[in-house]
């Protein structure tokens, strides 16, 4: 079945990502290992801190029985650890309702934050997006408004996209890992190679966009 946007079809999408594979195969697949390769730096070389006065963006995941899974919890413990260690630092939390929650992924991770002693006045929410660039889009007026450093945290092999998602938008972003480093094994390798195949579509959907001056894609891809 289709992805749908806006709860109609997402032709463009798909269209972008059909684009996608096919300046994969005309580049005999350089143009992925490109994009992977940045996956990897970013994600082995990527810091765990951070400025102290930041607005930072925790990117929210789908939850499982209403709670955050292992990878959603590492990306709130690190944003504790920092509002924590810093106190002009604000948290935005990210995400809508997923799957079959009945709950938000940012009001799921307010809960966490709230229980960890870090005060409501500090943590705004985000409850309307589904997808890491629906996040990013989202937020894009409410970071441009609070004029902070704009910190995203998120887990190492997501990094990279999030990152170039945000800067197709215009916004000067730090990246923050939520884990202490990379560790490589099977399944982190094979997230990083599934996270450049979506950096791959970004890319190619973000300048065709632009090529094309089509202000609808433009809108939604920055």
């Amino acid at each position: 079945m289709l992805a749908k946007y806006n709860n109609k079809i997402d032709i463009d999408g798909y269209s972008m990502l059909g684009l996608s594979v096919l300046i994969l195969l005309a580049t005999a697949g350089i143009s992925y290992l490109f994009c992977l390769r940045k996956t990897y730096k970013i994600a082995a070389k990527t810091a765990t801190d951070c400025p102290e006065d930041s607005m930072i963006c925790v990117l929210g995941k789908k939850l499982v029985n209403e709670q955050p899974d292992e990878e959603y919890l590492s990306r709130l413990n690190r944003a504790k650890h920092i509002l924590t260690d810093n106190a002009p630092a604000q948290a935005l939390l990210l995400g809508g309702k997923t799957g079959d929650a009945s709950i938000s992924e940012a009001y799921a991770g307010q809960v966490f934050l709230l229980k960890a002693n870090i005060d409501s006045s500090r943590i705004y929410l985000e409850e309307a997006s589904r997808t890491t660039l629906e996040n990013i889009h989202n937020a894009l007026d409410f970071l441009q408004e609070k004029n902070k450093k704009i910190v995203i945290v998120t887990n190492r092999y997501h990094l990279a996209r999030a990152k170039q998602m945000a800067e197709g938008f215009g916004l000067d972003v730090i990246v923050c890992a939520a884990e202490e480093k990379l560790n490589l094994n099977i399944s982190s390798i094979f997230k990083m190679l599934i996270e450049a195949l979506h950096v791959h579509w970004y890319i190619s959907g973000h300048y065709y966009a632009h090529l094309t001056n089509n202000k609808n894609m433009i809108k939604r891809v920055g």
